[in-house]
């Protein structure tokens, strides 16, 4: 967990509800065809492009970028196109609070939108409310109105754009929000041991599967191929695990006969050897480091990014199979990314130019350059194809297939994201390299297993309150009996430590908890104007 120097007192009593002002209104219509993209990327360009250096805070202590304009493109299009240069710096949420107790913030700040220093900053008058300097300074910046709503603050102005935010007014029909959640594994490994992706649908396909790399004895460079690395909480969705009953209450999925199911069914790929002891303490670093050394056959995360192993052997690719199916043969529903996105980024009230800073991020969310920050800039990383598709170009392709770090320091494709708008991304994904091909097909292949997960995005409890406290330790005694059913030497063993596990949460007064997340639960419903929200509760 973050440490905060901001005290817990203080977060609480300045954060605030924060759905206070929700509601399910729908904005102005955004088109996000190539020529409304192109459109929307020339009238967000500012006219005064006088050169002005803005400060930026991010809140990732991982997040390192040294603004380039000579050698990087990406920040040379930025900087010719408006006139600004940025000084990014970043940290910790320890630094972030120092920051705010000094009452001296960078000109933009980027935080984590669950973080309680968002509504301390808030709350304290040292960043702008954003509709106020919208209207002053860009009337023609459109923000979804389904963002403001969802951010709206209890005084009724909203303070942040939100990256990756899913604004349900530009989704086009059968849209849906793509997922890093499913089952992938090495096409070159299953076409060398006979293996189709149908195999993966069912527990005994996906047996059979994984014993045939583990008795092939298959090696890669020089590494022993491990079968399997598979978390808990994604097989359970495969399996169908609900979230909400059918009378619309929230749902604890941990505890659910589907749960259960999943962790007897990891229990029994462990104990036949086909998935290893370090499935339960490697970080995601580490299982990263596997994959790119081509050691892993099969994951359910697409987080975990092969793009290394690819880099030097395009044949070792990850391709979409399954979803495994559970006993009763439920409908698998998986996890979408957040629809109300990651980050929150926010204006300094005492940023000196605060209207270049509105047009700057007018410029950066607008469609097409939200495909510039993913890809690097249009005509020379990428371009529409006549489907209004992005086409990588061939000199992108094989930059970043020989190094894609080098890559991304001289075009800047993924390194500016905090402002980036995904749904013109989504409508446009690449098919021409098969690496991109098989990322986009992954995207389709498993979002038709996704839901409208908004109403769960704000069931977290706040900093600092008892039931946070009761989160906290209820989390750490699920992390330490998941590992051991995970790893039990008996398949009955499984059962009475599910159940010990729920007598530990109930001792630590996990009811509290649940009622409480209920409640925030139909809170949300209620404002986004919806009585059900599982798939199956809405087919109803």
């Amino acid at each position: 967990m973050k440490k905060s120097l901001v005290s817990l007192g203080l977060v609480t009593t300045l954060f605030g509800t924060l759905l206070a002002g929700c509601s399910a209104d729908k904005g102005t219509e955004v088109s996000s065809s190539p020529k409304a993209s192109q459109d929307t990327a020339a009238s967000a360009k500012p006219d005064d492009k006088s050169p002005i250096k803005i400060t930026w805070f991010v809140d990732q202590e991982s997040y390192k970028k040294n603004w380039d304009p000579i050698n990087n493109l990406l920040d040379k299009k930025i900087t010719e196109d408006t006139g600004v240069s940025i000084e990014f710096t970043s940290g910790n949420d320890d630094k972030l609070s120092a920051l705010i107790a000094s009452g001296d913030i960078p000109d933009m700040i980027t935080v984590d939108k669950w973080v309680p220093q968002r509504g301390v900053l808030e709350k304290s008058g040292l960043v702008a409310p954003l509709d106020e300097l919208i209207k002053k300074y860009d009337p023609s910046f459109n923000v979804a109105k389904s963002m403001q709503n969802w951010f709206r603050n209890a005084d009724g102005h909203f303070y942040g754009y939100a990256n990756y935010f899913w604004a349900k007014e530009s989704f086009k029909p059968g849209d849906t929000i793509y997922s890093n959640q499913g089952l992938y594994a090495r096409k070159d490994i299953m076409d060398q041991l006979g293996i189709k992706p149908e195999d993966f649908s069912t527990k005994e396909g996906l047996v059979t599967a994984l014993r045939k790399v583990k008795d092939s004895k298959t090696k890669y460079n020089g590494f022993d191929v491990i079968p399997a690395y598979f978390e808990s909480w994604i097989i359970a969705n495969f399996f169908g695990s609900p979230r909400e009953d059918a009378q619309g209450n929230l749902v604890d999925r941990e505890r659910t006969p589907e749960s259960l199911e999943a962790y007897q069914f990891l229990n029994r790929l462990y104990r036949e050897g086909l998935l290893p002891e370090d499935s339960q303490t490697l970080n995601q670093t580490q299982l990263t480091e596997k994959v790119n050394n081509g050691a892993v056959f099969a994951l359910t995360n697409k987080g975990i990014k092969s793009d290394a192993l690819y880099a030097k052997d395009p044949k070792a690719i990850f391709v979409s199979v399954g979803p495994v199916l559970g006993d009763k043969g439920k409908q698998p529903v998986i996890d979408p990314v957040p629809a109300s996105g990651w980050t929150m980024t926010m204006v300094s009230n005492k940023a000196k130019n605060q209207d270049r800073i509105i047009k700057l991020m007018h410029y950066l969310s607008s469609d097409e350059m939200s495909l510039n920050v993913t890809y690097g800039p249009k005509g020379i990383t990428w371009d529409y194809d006549a489907n209004g598709k992005v086409k990588l170009s061939d000199e992108f392709i094989k930059a970043r297939s020989e190094d894609a770090a080098k890559t991304k320091l001289k075009y800047g494709n993924s390194t500016l994201d905090w402002l980036i708008n995904y749904v013109p991304v989504q409508h446009t994904l690449p098919m021409n390299g098969e690496q991109e091909a098989e990322k986009t097909k992954a995207n389709i292949y498993f979002s038709k297993y996704t839901y409208d997960m908004l109403a769960f995005e704000s069931i977290a409890p706040l900093g600092g309150t008892e039931e946070a406290g009761i989160n906290a330790k209820r989390e750490e005694v699920r992390v330490k009996t998941r590992a051991k059913m995970i790893l039990a030497k008996a398949p009955e063993d499984v059962e009475k430590l599910y159940k010990e596990g729920i007598e530990q949460e109930e001792k630590l007064g996990s009811q509290k908890l649940v009622e409480y997340q209920n409640k925030k639960f139909q809170e949300a419903k209620k404002a986004l104007g919806v009585q059900f929200v599982w798939p199956t509760n809405i087919k109803k």
